[in-house]
């Protein structure tokens, strides 16, 4: 029981060790320090060819550099049996042991890295101009992820920027279908400025602070926190920050949120449009409640009516704001100020106080 103990205590030392700072550091010393001590054989053999074997510096070291990486061309070779003695001591024995080494201690830093990077657990210290996604939500995370990095993806302002996102989760590294569109993440928790730090909220363009939890009102306490450190590490970036709570909006307003948005998880497209053009998510979020402003249907036939003056006609007759019109083949949204327009209702944006009929249209077009 003690020895099992024992044993799993020294892989979990040892994993941990593996990606912790000062195994890294300790890993680029020994493999600094092999590489000089690998070029001090290769000298001292290279100095006894031009001693023993009375060769050039330049073919002292050519035979040297050749004998070790085993290329052994042929062309210069010891022919003293001290120049051989040396050459096996310094070159067979000890340097081509060292470079074999050598090259395994740099793959294996290699690998380190990767795994690093797959694990959330790299530092992308030259990041810059980058969007960063900040907390991912508590439920269906991956699907919601998917869904926000393809509409970034599809908006042309954004489309190849840098994304990197700071979460707790994904141990074992990125979903592929979020991966693939060139996203990459750092493990571990937003209330802490050493993380913050290490996701570049300095440089980073745009800044998404999600809540956890869109229903729990203790998100908005957690967001707060993050945002608080980002204002005291600073940032130039662009921040928009979602609020389970409308009354907590002012407060992250004040604190250096440029955009506050209600958390729509069905519709990341919003948040997505709030980044590009700020603003557009007060006129979008209004039409989400039922006090704000609201679509009604109105049906009735007309025929060959141009966009520009149905749009002209409710507006000056208080009908609101024609938004798009309908016929048998479907919705038409927003058409080109001069399309002749036939068919049997339009979509209207009025104001909640406004009461708007059927009758009220059909004057407008008369």
């Amino acid at each position: 029981m003690i020895q099992s103990r024992l044993i799993r205590s020294y892989w979990k030392r040892k994993l941990y060790l593996n990606y912790s700072p000062y195994y890294e550091e300790r890993f680029l010393f020994r493999l600094f320090k092999s590489a000089l001590l690998l070029l001090a054989l290769v000298l001292v053999h290279a100095a006894g060819m031009m001693l023993l074997e009375e060769m050039s510096f330049g073919n002292a070291l050519w035979l040297s550099i050749t004998t070790v990486t085993t290329v052994g061309y042929g062309d210069y070779s010891a022919s003293t049996w001290q120049g051989r003695v040396i050459t096996t001591v310094f070159l067979y024995i000890f340097a081509i042991a060292l470079l074999a080494q050598l090259a395994a201690e740099f793959f294996d830093y290699r690998t380190l890295n990767r795994n690093r990077k797959i694990k959330g657990l790299w530092r992308w210290k030259d990041m810059k101009d980058h969007l960063l996604i900040i907390n991912t939500p508590n439920d269906h995370t991956e699907h919601y992820l998917h869904q926000l990095v393809e509409q970034i993806r599809l908006t042309p302002k954004l489309e190849a920027i840098p994304i990197q996102i700071l979460t707790r989760k994904y141990e074992k590294g990125l979903p592929d279908s979020i991966a693939s569109r060139g996203v990459v993440h750092h493990r571990g928790v937003a209330e802490n400025n050493e993380n913050l730090q290490a996701v570049n909220v300095t440089t980073a363009k745009y800044i998404i602070l999600i809540a956890r939890d869109a229903a729990d009102p203790i998100s908005d306490s957690l967001t707060f926190d993050v945002l608080s450190r980002i204002n005291e590490i600073g940032t130039n970036a662009t921040v928009v920050v979602e609020v389970s709570q409308d009354i907590n909006r002012e407060r992250m307003k004040k604190l250096g949120a440029d955009v506050v948005i209600r958390p729509i998880r069905v519709y990341p497209e919003l948040l997505v449009r709030s980044l590009v053009a700020s603003g557009t998510e007060e006129v979008l979020e209004n039409l989400f409640t039922h006090e704000g402003d609201h679509m009604i249907r109105l049906d009735f036939p007309f025929k060959d009516k141009i966009w520009s003056d149905i749009v002209c006609r409710f507006v000056t007759s208080g009908a609101g704001i024609p938004m798009a019109f309908i016929n048998d083949s479907g919705v038409h949204v927003n058409p080109l100020s001069n399309t002749v327009c036939s068919g049997t209702g339009i979509i209207s944006l009025t104001k909640s106080s406004q009461r708007v009929t059927v009758d009220d249209a059909k004057k407008c077009l008369l």
